[in-house]
């Protein structure tokens, strides 16, 4: 999504600007009746040309800052890879469990298999931690800008003096609260992925030291 606030707004004020500049021109000591002249007439810019640019880009801002908010809130990944990681970790607890009750023969293969659990577990909080640098850096970025143009275009329309034609404040609340729900839900998984992280790796640990005690 291209986002153009800023010459959006530059537009609105060339374009009102050049209204102003134009018609003090024609009004200059050599200025010739023009009366009934199309000609002229179509020379002449659009007074409302400013306004429904600044207009325009409101509405547009808003549709997509509505449509963003709606798509960062119905996201599902992080919630997926949260889940994944949770099986992945009972996973290797329960093969800690079966070496724990395994007989001397077998340890050592149930350790290897810890081990595997554990690496399971890394490269799943891997995937966790890129989804949530991706989503950061992408939907939540997206709808932060959206809520950037939304405010700038308000901003603009104030300067020109006008008042909005449409209203914001459901779409700036609603884009406003996916983007703080969103920053949480990424703050508690990343705090889950470390802990997983952290205890995946512990077993690992307890699983190898369980294998040279109990070894026949």
């Amino acid at each position: 999504m291209q986002h153009f606030t800023r010459s959006r707004f530059t537009a609105a004020m060339v374009a009102l600007s050049a209204v102003a500049t134009l018609a003090a021109g024609c009004a200059g000591s050599n200025a010739v009746p023009v009366d009934g002249n199309p000609a002229f007439q179509q020379q002449m810019p659009d007074a409302s040309a400013g306004t429904r640019v600044a207009q325009q880009n409101l509405v547009t801002d808003l549709a997509a800052l509505k449509k963003d908010a709606k798509k960062l809130t119905t996201l599902t990944t992080i919630s997926l890879d949260l889940s994944t990681l949770s099986a992945a970790l009972n996973a290797e607890r329960q093969d800690w469990q079966s070496e724990q009750s395994d007989s001397c023969s077998s340890v050592a293969d149930d350790a290897r298999l810890v081990a595997w659990d554990a690496e399971t577990v890394s490269r799943d909080a891997g995937t966790l931690r890129g989804d949530l640098t991706q989503l950061q850096a992408g939907d939540v970025k997206t709808v932060s800008d959206d809520l950037t143009n939304v405010q700038n275009d308000l901003s603009a329309l104030q300067l020109l003096g006008l008042t909005p034609q449409v209203t914001s404040s459901a779409e700036v609340a609603a884009g406003t609260y996916a983007v703080e729900r969103a920053q949480d839900k990424m703050t508690a998984a990343d705090s889950t992925r470390n802990a997983t992280a952290s205890t995946a790796g512990q077993i690992a640990e307890s699983a190898q030291g369980w294998a040279k005690q109990h070894a026949c």
